[in-house]
């Protein structure tokens, strides 16, 4: 009686996620056909940091393919094999990266979306094959100037650009902000949407479970859902 309670529960908790996934991409459907985006332009990546493999794994089983993680190491241990015997899932790296994480996470994930130091640039550089998984790269702003985030400032945007030239084997593609919690996010993703279109990349990473359809209607390409899809995350 109790593994059949908890396999019920199991199930319950299945069907939640694939309702939840559904939810989302028909909310994206809407406001990109409302803002003249084409829907299949805008990358879903579900976050699936401190979830266990066995939640994650309905989704991949409903045809879902883009995922995100915020530690190599976890993401190593929860993907690896995943990821060797299916090709086609991309795996998005959307926290702060280790230095000394750098060689492990361009053989692992598709795209790094939290670069913010020129020495992580050259990390790359010097160690990117034509095996390495790595594919697209991109900034992370910290247009609102928080100490306590990430990212690289606006006025020092130019300066990391020249220097990235020196990196022949790597491309910027995009860039990646995220906004103040408690402020409205809509100036924060115009600023980026400007700052890219300036520099001319092809990809803007912004917005999350409670602002995803702003961002949309403000360029997002990539999008970053975690709870609003998989349910609430433990975080001990």
């Amino acid at each position: 009686m109790i593994f059949d309670k908890v396999n019920n529960n199991d199930k319950e908790a299945m069907t939640d996620i694939h309702k939840n996934l559904e939810t989302i991409k028909n909310r994206i459907q809407k406001i990109a056909v409302k803002f003249n985006r084409d829907p299949s332009e805008i990358k879903l990546i579900v976050v699936t940091k401190k979830f266990d493999f066995e939640k994650i794994k309905p989704l991949i089983d409903a045809g879902h393919l883009f995922f995100g993680e915020n530690k190599v190491q976890e993401a190593e241990k929860k993907w690896s094999k995943t990821l060797s015997n299916n090709k086609d899932i991309e795996l998005h790296m959307v926290g702060p990266i280790q230095s000394n994480k750098i060689k492990t996470a361009i053989n692992l994930f598709t795209a790094i979306h939290s670069i913010e130091k020129i020495k992580t640039l050259k990390t790359i550089n010097d160690n990117i094959s034509t095996s390495s998984t790595i594919k697209e790269l991109f900034l992370q702003v910290n247009i609102s100037q928080e100490s306590s985030k990430s990212g690289i400032y606006v006025e020092d945007l130019d300066k990391f650009f020249t220097e990235a030239k020196n990196y022949s084997k790597i491309n910027i593609n995009g860039l990646m902000t995220l906004p103040p919690p408690d402020e409205e996010p809509s100036l924060y993703f115009a600023l980026l949407n400007k700052l890219s279109k300036k520099n001319m990349l092809e990809y803007l990473s912004m917005g999350m479970s409670n602002d995803f359809e702003t961002a949309i209607a403000l360029g997002a390409t990539h999008i970053r859902v975690g709870e609003a899809i998989m349910g609430p995350r433990n975080n001990n």
